[in-house]
């Protein structure tokens, strides 16, 4: 503005021939002065707007860099979410594969109990079989030695020397009666019981033993080395003895494979 005032005082000059009155003189001093004042006040104006600017920068820079740090942290947390996630997809994915395992070991634990308790039953139902027919067979044993006696009671002569001696010999011989039938003789008998002949490669551990005769361990090893095509493999395999096989195998097949 004050080079516009000089311009305005310079052209006064030349067109009044450098001749200026005091009072357009000091008006034109006023007005510089007034020029001046705004100017500075511009100036300040200005410098506080710069101020402001720095401000304002360095605030935008602040806000820039915490920004880019929030956005650093989100992205973090979306990652730890997403990791989170996928670690809880393959803990359900385990969770349900160990649930399908022990649901197919329930299922084999039933079926082997179910198996178990029918081979109960059976055996429960094999031991009255038996107790019965050993019952019916000390039955036997008894009646013919309660006949025995009483024929050796009977004396066959009226002759008192003959009668005392046969009263003698029917007490011997009722003495040699008795043993001639043990309990032990019984056992074949009743292992034969039913007529039918024992299927090695389908006989449970329990039927073994009870029908014939064989130790517990042994039926094990019966059952855990099948199948067989023919009975001699048990002596083959050296599972029982010969002399145990010559006496059981009457009373065995391998059938339908033999």
């Amino acid at each position: 503005m004050t080079r516009w005032v000089m311009i305005a005082l310079m052209l006064m000059v030349g067109l009044s021939g450098c001749i200026v009155s005091k009072g357009t003189y000091e008006a034109a001093v006023s007005d510089m002065e007034s020029a001046k004042a705004e100017l500075e006040k511009g100036r300040m104006h200005q410098e506080a707007l710069e101020e402001q600017i720095r401000n304002l920068r360095g605030l935008n820079e602040k806000i820039s860099t915490d920004l880019e740090m929030m956005t650093t942290e989100v992205q973090r947390i979306k990652e730890g979410r997403k990791n989170e996630h996928t670690l809880l997809e393959t803990r359900e994915r385990e969770l349900d594969e160990e649930k399908a395992q022990l649901s197919r070991k329930l299922r084999v634990i039933t079926s082997q109990y179910q198996k178990v308790k029918a081979q109960n039953n059976t055996l429960k139902k094999t031991v009255l079989r038996y107790k019965k027919e050993l019952k019916v067979s000390r039955g036997d044993a008894d009646s013919a030695d309660g006949r025995m006696l009483g024929k050796a009671k009977t004396p066959t002569s009226n002759s008192k020397g003959t009668s005392g001696k046969s009263i003698r010999s029917s007490s011997m011989t009722s003495e040699v009666a008795k043993p001639q039938v043990p309990k032990i003789a019984m056992l074949p008998t009743i292992a034969k019981a039913g007529g039918e002949l024992v299927n090695i490669n389908k006989a449970s551990v329990s039927d073994l033993v009870l029908t014939l005769g064989l130790s517990r361990d042994v039926a094990e090893e019966v059952v855990s080395n099948r199948p067989y095509r023919l009975r001699g493999e048990l002596v083959a395999k050296n599972i029982i003895p010969k002399g145990t096989f010559d006496e059981i195998k009457g009373r065995i097949t391998a059938s339908p494979m033999e």
